[in-house]
């Protein structure tokens, strides 16, 4: 007798093979038959005629580590059936913490101010450890009593886990552990050789591999030389490890040079054995419009061939919309946070930014670093990338900074001042709707696996706590595997299927996840039953932030956590061990 049996499906199982009609049977966590179930029985018997069972997918690049101590149903991953999310990406992780310092990621206003970042910096991660530790338990009533990997990980293992947890180690967490607040600079040998160890320890602990973040806001990431790098690589390679990197988009010298982060992982891994896992590929800075996206996906392609070609082991995750950014948001003030807060409300920004003097005063405070969104040559130089996705005057709508500015024969940052002054309501972000060309391309290889770069927040959360500053959860947080499917799955000859593959079996395999990914008898029972003919995503709608319709039911480790599309709320999730079986 089986606790649950599953009947009538249409096995789609992850291998990229044909799809085929079984009956598979659970017993604990495990799938313990699959064929013809006539005359077994069942505690608990689901019937999927008409819908096709898939393994539980796994999101390759997530940060749900940021948000899993406050938030641990993963409820999103769960209603687009991701069992399992990799986390510890870009080189953030929440462990190994430091003597001195918090390492720690989050956008709410309150935590902010109470653990002393500065509204200036636009990724404030690393705090004075007293503060920050008294502002985490004050704000979200998360104790800091781990330091170790192992400790984190032990902590999530406590926790009800919507999802399973594999968990990579990050590269900036393990330099601010080691260095502390003087980490913005060359490291030492002595450094070195302690940040290898926490590796080590990490690999030890059961990581799957080592992030890094290379761009200038990813700090310390970026004050680590390539001779750093390779040294923390050493132990990776030596557990068959995953290394993953956000590259820089822009160089040392401030150029946007996509191309060159790129070749600086290449490079850093060179000799060495490792899986490398090229984060959130993109062409965002190197095009403008559709036409020459296409052109900067050919040239990231052709810079990937060529290091295939040259022995480099590698596959990349996609974010599969252009129209996803790393948030949702309700204006473009979460960009500006000094220049909201001084003039009072957005209302009285739109207002104050038709006053000379104080648009005099914003240009000033652009020139003096205060608000490095507007500015269209900084280190990150993020304001030729800005899209206007929502203002009253359809004509800015779509349209990129650079084309306004040309338009209106000003300069960008006065360009995006005039914008906002007409709508205080105005929404630009990092996404352009022209580049849908380019994700198609890029989805298309057989190196890629789509991702969420997601965290585990409900949809509705507001991550800055702050109405007038107001940002949620990006769309495919909530919606990027029926956006896959639906997108990359249509059509004759296996489409379906291999889509399922690169989004659970082909990305167990690379990241080493044992037991999940594929349908077979023996594996756990990650499973989706999905209605194919009701899949989709809201990710292009008004509101991308809706439920996704077509997952039906999703089942972690043999324990059913949706049903008929509601959440059943058990927590059967899990934190998973490099090597464990």
């Amino acid at each position: 007798m089986f606790d649950i049996l599953i009947q009538n499906g249409l096995i789609c199982d992850g291998t990229g093979k044909p799809s085929y009609q079984a009956d598979i049977g659970i017993t604990g966590d495990k799938i313990t038959y699959i064929g013809n179930s006539e005359n077994k029985t069942a505690a608990k018997i689901i019937d999927a005629a008409g819908k096709i069972i898939t393994p539980g997918f796994i999101d390759p690049h997530t940060h749900v580590d940021w948000s899993v101590l406050s938030e641990p149903a993963m409820e999103p991953y769960l209603k687009q059936g991701v069992t399992t999310v990799v986390t510890g990406n870009c080189g953030y992780s929440l462990a190994p913490q430091g003597t001195e310092t918090l390492y720690y990621s989050d956008r709410n206003e309150a935590f902010l101010e109470e653990a002393g970042a500065s509204d200036e910096d636009l990724n404030p991660v690393i705090f004075e450890k007293e503060k920050g530790a008294a502002a985490l338990k004050h704000q979200f009533g998360i104790d800091l009593d781990w330091t170790i990997f192992e400790e984190f990980s032990a902590k999530c293992d406590s926790l009800p886990l919507g999802c399973n947890m594999a968990p990579l180690v990050g590269h900036s967490a393990v330099r601010t552990a080691v260095m502390g607040m003087d980490c913005k600079r060359k490291a030492t040998e002595e450094e070195i050789a302690a940040m290898k160890a926490e590796v080590k320890a990490a690999m030890e602990a059961g990581a799957f591999g080592m992030s890094t973040g290379r761009d200038p806001l990813y700090l310390p990431g970026p004050y680590a030389d390539d001779e750093e790098i390779r040294q923390l690589l050493k132990p990776v390679s030596d557990y068959d490890g995953v290394f993953a990197s956000h590259t820089y988009n822009y160089n040392g010298g401030g150029e946007a040079d996509r191309i060159g982060g790129y070749r600086e992982m290449f490079r850093q891994a060179e000799g060495m054995k490792l899986k490398l896992q090229v984060s959130h590929v993109h062409v965002m800075g190197m095009a403008v419009d559709s036409e020459s996206a296409v052109q900067a996906t050919k040239d990231t392609l052709a810079c990937f061939d060529e290091a295939k070609a040259a022995g480099v082991d590698l596959t990349y995750d996609v974010i599969p919309s252009p129209t996803c950014s790393d948030f949702t948001l309700d204006s473009f003030g979460y960009f500006i946070k000094p220049l909201v807060k001084k003039a009072g409300t957005l209302a009285q920004l739109a207002e104050r930014l038709m006053e000379p003097e104080f648009f005099k005063e914003t240009k000033q405070m652009i020139a003096d670093g205060q608000l490095p969104a507007l500015d269209a040559e900084g280190e990150s130089a993020w304001l030729p990338e800005f899209t206007i996705t929502r203002h009253k005057n359809p004509a800015y709508k779509g349209k990129m900074i650079p084309a306004i500015a040309k338009e209106l024969g000003m300069e960008m940052a006065d360009a995006m001042l005039t914008v906002l002054s007409e709508d205080p309501k105005t929404v630009a972000d990092l996404v352009s709707p022209e580049f849908s060309a380019s994700v198609d391309m890029l989805c298309a290889r057989p190196e890629a696996m789509p991702c969420s770069d997601g965290a585990s927040y409900a949809k509705e959360t507001n991550l800055t706590g702050n109405p007038e500053i107001a940002v949620y959860p990006n769309s495919m947080n909530v919606g990027y595997i029926p956006r896959y499917l639906t997108r990359y799955g249509k059509g004759a000859d296996g489409a379906f299927e291999n889509a399922v593959r690169m989004a659970s079996g082909f990305v167990a395999e690379r990241f080493d996840i044992a037991g999940r990914g594929v349908i077979c008898e023996g594996n756990f029972a990650d499973l989706v039953i999905i209605d194919r003919a009701q899949l989709r995503s809201f990710d292009e709608e008004e509101n991308p932030l809706q439920d996704p319709e077509g997952i039906d039911s999703v089942l972690v480790n043999g324990q059913i956590v949706l049903e008929d599309g509601k959440l059943a709320g058990n927590g059967a999730g899990r934190v998973l061990r490099k090597g464990e079986k």
